[in-house]
């Protein structure tokens, strides 16, 4: 369980990467414009005080900025777009580097590009490692700056104080903002699947598990692979709600649930087709195989507590056919459990 449990948290870390890689690059135009603008725009500023250095350098980095802020739009994955993001940063930071060279005190006018850099990108990385490599690639052009020893010692001093301001205040943000994403995209997860579950059982709606055994049902026509449904109706379920209440049977459907959830493959499912009906999607699996799980299943689930007496199930057994529907598959699935019921109930019998 605790395998299982750990390859499920792996499964949503990576679902919500990539919900957030999406998410981000509808944004990345924005980014690409703003970094491009705004870097032209520097070099206007610095042309406007006396020996402006590296002009033709600095405007043969803006449509290289362009183009990363294009691959961020492109990115394939989210390592790919992290690694577009810190060439985006890289870019701009050294067209303000190149801008503060030739400057009376450059490092007093780097710092405010480097501060709005850091600031202003914290949402933009979608882990811890993204923005760490951010934060180093634009601030990584300080140290020429802070080495230089014509650079007054209150020049320094408050550079580095600001810096360091800035970085923090940067990484807060960042987490804050994955903290507040992850949270929104956690409930979006739980109201999606509020929306294709059972809530009492936990096992999908209907219309959910016939959207999955569709989805089955055509891979399996694809790889040649068998599919077969295993229909399962719990006997005197009337009587039991009759005599003990629907609280007693709930428990029961909960606890039929939790058997059938614990005994089958992942790639398995489980839905609640109405009422004490339920159906299993079993991928790869032929009729006798279904068989077997089924007799296995009738054991595991006399164990459940049933205030009036143990606790059986009739089952019907029908695999998908040649030219042959999930709809009708499931329909022969159905007469073969009422095929078991007529036959004494607490048994399994297979489709004709």
């Amino acid at each position: 369980m605790t395998a299982a449990r750990t390859l499920m948290t792996d499964a949503g870390d990576e679902a919500y990467r990539q919900q957030t890689l999406r998410r981000l690059q509808l944004t990345a135009v924005e980014m690409g414009v703003t970094a491009v603008l705004g870097s032209a725009a520097a070099l206007l500023a610095r042309l406007l005080i006396p020996t402006p250095e590296y002009v033709w350098l600095r405007v043969l980095l803006l449509p290289l900025t362009a183009l990363f802020a294009y691959l961020i739009v492109r990115a394939p994955s989210v390592r790919a777009y992290g690694a577009a993001c810190m060439a985006t940063i890289a870019t701009v930071s050294l067209n303000s580097y190149l801008g503060a060279l030739g400057t009376d005190r450059p490092l007093m006018y780097f710092l405010p590009a480097a501060a709005i850099i850091v600031l202003s990108t914290s949402f933009f990385w979608i882990t811890l490692g993204q923005w760490v490599g951010g934060a180093l690639a634009c601030y990584a052009l300080f140290l020429p700056f802070v080495v230089d020893h014509t650079a007054s010692r209150a020049d320094t001093v408050f550079s580095l104080l600001y810096a360091a301001m800035a970085l923090v205040t940067g990484f807060v943000s960042h987490l804050r903002i994955q903290d507040y994403q992850r949270r929104a995209f956690d409930q979006e997860c739980r109201l999606a699947k509020l929306s294709v579950t059972d809530t009492l059982t936990g096992a999908l709606s209907r219309a959910e598990f016939l959207r999955q055994a569709e989805v089955a049902a055509s891979e399996a026509r694809a790889s040649g692979a068998p599919l077969t449904l295993l229909y399962l109706d719990i006997d005197h379920f009337k009587r039991l709600n009759d005599s003990h209440g629907h609280a007693a049977g709930d428990a029961v459907l909960r606890g039929l649930s939790d058997v059938l959830h614990q005994a089958l493959h992942d790639s398995d499912a489980v839905g609640r087709l109405g009422g004490e009906e339920f159906c299993v999607l079993l991928p790869g699996q032929d009729e006798e195989q279904a068989r077997t799980l089924a007799d296995r299943l009738r054991i595991l689930l006399a164990a459940v507590p049933r205030p009036d007496g143990r606790l059986t199930v009739s089952a019907g057994v029908a695999g998908l056919r040649d030219g042959q529907s999930v709809a009708q598959t499931l329909h022969r699935a159905d007469l073969a459990m009422l095929k078991a019921k007529q036959s004494g109930r607490d048994t399994v019998c297979v489709a004709d």
